[in-house]
Order: structure tokens, then C-alpha cells, then sequence
């Protein structure tokens, strides 16, 4: 440690004592001979595991070759062809990051994205930080963050989710978004009106039923409207809808006040 009494000041090196050392073959680490508190042991600055026979099933750190290579390939796939990722449980290291790198994002509440484990975490930090990978990568920072792009409490409500986007994405990029028989006349009346005192602008793009239970219609297809990003930048409502079948996207502005917490960070009790 840097600061042995204060370990979230971080390390200077990770070593291995003379034993450990001397019972890995030669080429396994590079590392360096030094003393910690008059013992001499190997600060390491690199490890090899090219050729060992525990690697053979690519499991040592030749996997990160086959990392790289999806996280580049996911990359360029954004670019080129319709990209979403649906995290219906735990995705931990390249898993977490590829999800990030396909830049559509539903999560399930029960599968957190994460880098890596709060166990882990915990143990670099010498204490009981986290208790929970939900801390880490959870709904509860995902959402805020603008990385899940909506969030759903179930799989079968997961897959619905995946459907209702498909819907809007046109077959290729050089093709229209489908255009399906309309719902609702377009001619129609809208049934909702704004008024002066703060009131929900989906009702407004969506509709709603009245307090005595009166549907009012919206100004898309009724049930089309689909937001997404609803926790992050809340004073703005983005997502998709149809008007007379034709997909669009809709922003809207939230008039009301909206309110955000912030969680502190369990790292920094300070």
C-alpha cells in the first residue's frame, strides 16, 4: 500500500514473495527484485502465461486477444447493421463492456453490468465496501447514468421490450422503418388537452383515462408510444411512436419540477 493505514490511497506494486516466485517457471512474470518491510520479494510488472500448460484452454491472459476482438468487431457492427443488448442477468468484465459498446441498452432489474465483482473491489480497497454487484452496475446507477435505455422487471416483459424496438427499425439502413395499418385514424380528434396548472406531457403524446375513467386520446397511436432513457435527463422525454402507422421519434419537454438523488458512494464515505 502507499499508505498502509489508509489503503483508498491506493498500492504501489502487486509482488510475489521469493516462494511464490521461485515456484512458477521462468517467463511466467517479469518482475523485479525489491524489499517490502526487509523482506525481499518480486514487485511483478508484467504477467506472461504464453505457453504454459494451464493456458492451453485459453484461460490465462491470452483470452484478452479474443476480448479485444469482439469489443472491435461490436464496435463496427454499430456502424453497419441495427445493434441492442438485452442484460437478462449478471455481465461482468468484456460482457458489461460490449453492452456499452452496442449503445442500446435493456436491462433486466435483476442483472447488474458490472467490471468487476464488489468481492474483488472490496479486497483492493482492504475493507467492506460494497456489499452488492447492484451497488456497482445495478438499475439504480445503469439507468441515471444513460446506459440502460429502459428497464424491465421480467424476461417475458424483456423480450417484449426487444420486440416493440424491432418494430421501429427499418430492415436495413437503406430502407424505410415499417409502416403498419394505423391504430387510430389519423383524422381523429385529440382527446387530451393541456392545461395551465403542471401536468404529465405523456398523456399528452400517449393519452390517458380521466378520473372518471373516460379514454382520452393522445397525439400518436394509442398504446405506440414507447419512452426510453426515462431516469436520465429527466427534464427532457425522449423515445418512439407511431402516428396513422408511420414510426417517428418524439422529444418533449417535462414542464414540472423533477427531483434527482444521487447515491454516495459507499468508496468514498468522506
Amino acid at each position: 500500500w502507499s499508505d498502509p493505514s489508509d489503503p483508498s490511497k491506493g498500492f504501489d506494486f502487486l509482488y510475489l514473495d521469493a516462494a511464490d516466485y521461485n515456484r512458477f517457471p521462468e517467463g511466467t512474470v517479469v518482475a523485479r527484485e525489491t524489499t517490502v518491510e526487509g523482506k525481499k520479494v518480486y514487485a511483478m510488472d508484467a504477467i506472461i502465461g504464453e505457453g504454459l500448460k494451464s493456458t492451453a484452454g485459453g484461460i490465462g491472459v491470452e483470452n484478452l486477444k479474443g476480448s479485444g476482438l469482439i469489443a472491435g468487431e461490436t464496435a463496427r457492427a454499430y456502424n453497419e447493421v441495427f445493434t441492442l443488448s438485452y442484460v437478462t442477468g449478471r455481465s461482468v468484465g468484456i460482457g458489461a463492456y460490449l453492452n456499452r459498446l452496442g449503445q442500446r441498452v435493456i436491462q433486466m432489474v435483476h442483472g447488474p453490468m458490472i467490471l468487476t465483482g464488489f468481492g474483488a473491489l472490496n479486497k483492493l480497497l482492504g475493507k467492506n465496501v460494497y456489499t452488492s454487484q447492484d451497488q456497482l452496475g445495478g438499475p439504480q446507477v445503469m439507468v441515471p447514468n444513460g446506459v440502460t435505455h429502459k428497464l424491465v422487471q421480467s424476461d417475458q416483459e424483456g423480450v417484449g421490450a426487444i420486440l416493440d424496438w424491432l418494430s421501429f427499425t427499418p430492415k436495413t439502413a437503406w430502407d424505410c422503418s415499417p409502416v403498419l395499418d394505423a391504430t387510430d385514424p389519423p383524422e381523429r380528434e385529440v382527446g387530451f388537452l393541456p392545461s395551465k396548472v403542471p401536468y404529465d406531457p405523456r398523456h399528452m403524446l400517449a393519452g390517458t383515462r380521466s378520473p372518471d375513467g373516460e379514454w382520452l386520446s393522445g397525439f400518436f397511436d394509442e398504446g405506440s408510444f414507447q419512452e426510453y432513457l426515462e431516469g436520465w435527463g429527466r427534464s427532457v422525454i425522449v423515445g418512439r411512436a407511431k402516428l396513422g402507422g408511420v414510426p417517428m421519434g418524439v422529444i418533449a419537454v417535462e414542464t414540472r419540477n423533477v427531483e434527482r438523488r444521487v447515491p454516495a458512494d459507499p468508496a468514498n464515505p468522506a
